[in-house]
């Protein structure tokens, strides 16, 4: 059984058409849980035109969303979702045989940024790369998409609501004594806050946030500005 989990803030743009790529893949035994964290906006009405999905209250930050909706989750492999990502045809089959085939027990997807620029594009894939180099010995991804085996998201306590960066720490805590790794399917994400803050601006808060999570200071990422929730319509 497969357990998908999108934590949500002032996402009304967005969701809905990723819970229609969702839904449209999933199987009956299936569940769609939806965690909003006090949205503003009409997330919530959005998601509630699709019945079939399983609405609970949350709050901030996004660890307590992915937490809250990892708790209510039942399936045997849980895959965590931002609202803003987008899903390609088949997704779940090829991403789940792969994990399945590698007999992973933490995964994440390529990702790669939805009707961007080339510059854009090619820093996505320079990040992938890298990922894919170090999946070993560094293994990284982030929060648009992470795969988890239930049991192994069961006692691991779940991701840490304490830091802002919560989806990395997870991945490398989960790694340990455990098979990671990335597959080679993609997931299309959004380029939103380098187009609101600057290639240049975004790119060194990256090589810095990297920076400590290799050192493993993942609280001193916490000191960087990086909002969540926080964004307008013009920004979207």
């Amino acid at each position: 059984m497969l357990s998908v989990i999108v934590p949500a803030l002032n996402e009304e743009r967005h969701i809905g058409s990723l819970l229609s790529d969702v839904l449209g893949q999933v199987r009956a035994e299936d569940e769609v849980i939806v965690v909003d964290a006090g949205s503003e906006d009409d997330t919530v009405p959005v998601v509630e035109r699709f019945p079939d999905v399983v609405l609970l209250a949350g709050s901030p930050p996004v660890a307590a969303g992915r937490n809250t909706g990892g708790r209510r989750a039942r399936g045997d492999l849980l895959i965590f979702l931002d609202a803003d990502v987008r899903l390609p045809a088949g997704f779940f089959e090829r991403f789940v045989k792969e994990f399945e085939e590698r007999r992973l027990d933490v995964a994440c997807p390529l990702y790669v940024p939805h009707r961007s620029t080339p510059a854009i594009r090619g820093i996505f894939a320079f990040f992938n790369l890298v990922f894919k180099v170090f999946e070993r010995v560094l293994p990284s991804g982030a929060g648009h998409c992470i795969a988890v085996r239930g049991e192994g998201f069961r006692a691991s306590g779940g991701f840490d609501p304490s830091l802002k960066f919560d989806d990395i720490e997870l991945i490398r805590r989960l790694a340990k004594g455990r098979r990671f790794g990335i597959v080679a399917e993609r997931v299309y994400v959004s380029d939103r806050r380098y187009r609101k803050h600057g290639i240049g601006n975004m790119l060194l808060r990256y090589m810095l946030m990297s920076l400590f999570f290799a050192l493993g200071k993942y609280r001193w990422a916490n000191r960087i500005e990086y909002e969540f929730g926080k964004y307008g319509p013009r920004e979207e």
